[in-house]
């Protein structure tokens, strides 16, 4: 393993940290304002609103390939030599360096378990998954103690790909648009129902210098009845609509539709 790893991962300079000249960020100066707007300028002003004015912040900007790469360059090794080289090129007393061993485990499922003839890891949230449903990259052999890949795992990229296509193939199953605030909907043992959308009431909120759309109390008689516990934006294939009034179809005009039951 490099010497300078930790120098590597994070080299890249900080979001935000082109953001402190005055011609660059934005700042609150006492006389270009009272230029523009006298009215404008604030008698005092607090730290959270001038934290709100200031725009872009500084955050850390890492970048994990090298470790990535590191790791997946020690495939079909001990993991325990594995991470003594790793050990000793990055201490614990530094906190940088303890920084860059504390992001091993997002990419290797170090502990894992052999359980009912499959393999066991623990998600971010503790919770024990199938290797085959993790988004680890390695995992540490539980049987052979060897750095193993995960044959199973998929970028985000493309599980995001898989996903969708999953979702609007079974949306075309269940849905039918008849008109943009008309929709024919099929919900699990109910038959199928007509469905009336109409958009989401709003109001303009300003918050410092922007404005946004916030939703105006309202209900979605769908949801209300408990018809269905998808969002929204998939249930009914776009934001900003909710259904304003549904109602069950007959056999009979099920049958003229040609829907099937």
């Amino acid at each position: 393993m490099r010497e300078d790893m930790d120098e590597i991962i994070i080299e890249r300079p900080r979001y935000g940290s082109r953001m402190g000249h005055h011609r660059r960020g934005r700042r609150i100066d006492g006389k270009v304002e009272s230029r523009r707007d006298p009215d404008a300028l604030p008698f005092r002003i607090g730290m959270k609103r001038a934290a709100r004015e200031l725009g872009p912040w500084k955050s850390l900007n890492e970048n994990l390939t090298p470790l990535r790469r590191y790791l997946e360059s020690q495939i079909n090794r001990p993991w325990n030599k594995v991470w003594s080289e790793i050990s000793a090129n990055l201490r614990v007393t530094s906190a940088v360096q303890q920084h860059v061993r504390d992001h091993v485990p997002d990419f290797v499922a170090i502990q894992p378990v052999a359980k009912d003839g499959a393999i066991w890891v623990k998600n971010r949230g503790g919770r024990l998954v199938r290797l085959e449903e993790s988004n680890f990259r390695l995992y540490v052999d539980p049987r052979t103690g060897l750095l193993r890949p995960n044959k199973h795992y998929k970028r985000w990229a493309r599980r995001q790909r898989e996903e969708d296509a999953a979702a609007a193939k079974h949306r075309t199953e269940r849905v039918r648009e008849v008109t943009p605030d008309l929709q024919l909907h099929r919900f699990d043992n109910s038959g199928w129902w007509e469905v009336r959308l109409s958009p989401i009431p709003v109001e303009p909120v300003t918050y410092g210098r922007r404005t946004y759309n916030r939703a105006l109390p309202h209900t979605d008689v769908v949801r209300a009845a408990k018809l269905s516990n998808l969002p929204g934006d998939k249930l009914y294939g776009r934001i900003g609509v909710y259904a304003t009034a549904k109602r069950q179809l007959s056999r009979k005009e099920m049958a003229s539709l040609d829907l099937p039951r």
